[in-house]
C-alpha cells in the first residue's frame, strides 16, 4: 500500500496539512499541482487509507471519478470519504468537493443525487451565477464568464439543507453551493486539462459507453484548452487562501 504522496510544488500560497482525496486512477489533481503548494493524495482507489476524520487537517478536496454516489456497494472507499466530508464541514475546515466530490458532499450532508435526466454532460459550459456568488470568498474572484469542463452523469437534484446555490447549468444543472461557512461543492471539472478527458473519453470507448455527442464534447474541450488551461486558477488561490486563513494576492 502506497503512502499518501507529497506534491512537492510550491507556490506563494502554503495550504499546510492540504489533503486531495483522488477516488479514482482516471482523475488525477492535474493543475491542482501547478497552482497549489505542496499537499498530500489519498489514492482511496489505490488502497491509501482515508482519515476517519477531518482532525489536524488545514483543507481537504474530494476530486471526481466514474462511479456514482450510489455505487458504494462495490466501491467501498465512497463511504469513508463521505464520512471525512460529513466531519470537514462540521470542524469548519476549508473543504472542496470536485464533480463526484461535490456529489459525495452533498449526499453526505443530506442532499439528494441522481442520473441526469438528459443523459451524460460532456462538453464546455459556462457557469450562470447567482447574486450570492460574486460575495463568495472562493468562487467570488472567479465568477466570470469562464468555460468550465463538464463530464458527469450525475447531477446534485436537491442540495444539502442550509445550502447557498452558486451557480446553474443553462439547462438547469446545480453547477456550485457552499454549506457551512467553508465548504464547496462544484460539479464542473477546474483541474482537468485536455490530456486527462481525453483518459475519461478513452475509458468509456474501451467499456462501450461512448457516444457520438461524446465525441463532440470532447473537441469542444480540445478546442477551448487554452482558455481552460488558466481560467480556474483564480478559484485554487482563493480556495488555498481559506485554508491558510490569508489573503495574499495571487
Amino acid at each position: 500500500m502506497q503512502p499518501p504522496h507529497v506534491n512537492q510544488r510550491r507556490r506563494s500560497l502554503t495550504a499546510v496539512n492540504l489533503l486531495v482525496v483522488q477516488p479514482d486512477e482516471l482523475c488525477p489533481p492535474g493543475q491542482l499541482a501547478d497552482w497549489l503548494s505542496p499537499f498530500q493524495v489519498c489514492r482511496a482507489y489505490g488502497g491509501d487509507p482515508v482519515p476517519e476524520n477531518a482532525d489536524g487537517l488545514s483543507g481537504l478536496i474530494v476530486l471526481g471519478g466514474l462511479p456514482g454516489v450510489h455505487d458504494a456497494d462495490r466501491v467501498p472507499w465512497l463511504t469513508p470519504i463521505m464520512t471525512l466530508l460529513a466531519d470537514a464541514v462540521r470542524q469548519e475546515v476549508p473543504t472542496l468537493g470536485i464533480c463526484l466530490g461535490h456529489q459525495l458532499l452533498a449526499h453526505a450532508l443530506g442532499g439528494t443525487v441522481i442520473s441526469r435526466p438528459q443523459g451524460q454532460n460532456s462538453r464546455v459550459l459556462r457557469p450562470v451565477w447567482t447574486a450570492e456568488a460574486a460575495l463568495d470568498p472562493v468562487v467570488g474572484p472567479a465568477s466570470a464568464q469562464l468555460p468550465a469542463v463538464a463530464w458527469n452523469a450525475d447531477t446534485v437534484a436537491v442540495p444539502p439543507p442550509g445550502a447557498i446555490e452558486l451557480a446553474r447549468s443553462d439547462d438547469g444543472d446545480l453547477l456550485a453551493f457552499r454549506i457551512g461557512r467553508s465548504a464547496w461543492g462544484v460539479q464542473w471539472h477546474p483541474e482537468a486539462s485536455y490530456g486527462i478527458v481525453k483518459g475519461w473519453y478513452d475509458a468509456q470507448c474501451r467499456a462501450g459507453t461512448a457516444r457520438p455527442e461524446l465525441e463532440r464534447g470532447l473537441a469542444e474541450i480540445r478546442a477551448a484548452e487554452t482558455e481552460l488551461s488558466a481560467a480556474w486558477r483564480p478559484l485554487a488561490l482563493a480556495f488555498a487562501a481559506a485554508a491558510t486563513g490569508s489573503r495574499e494576492p495571487a
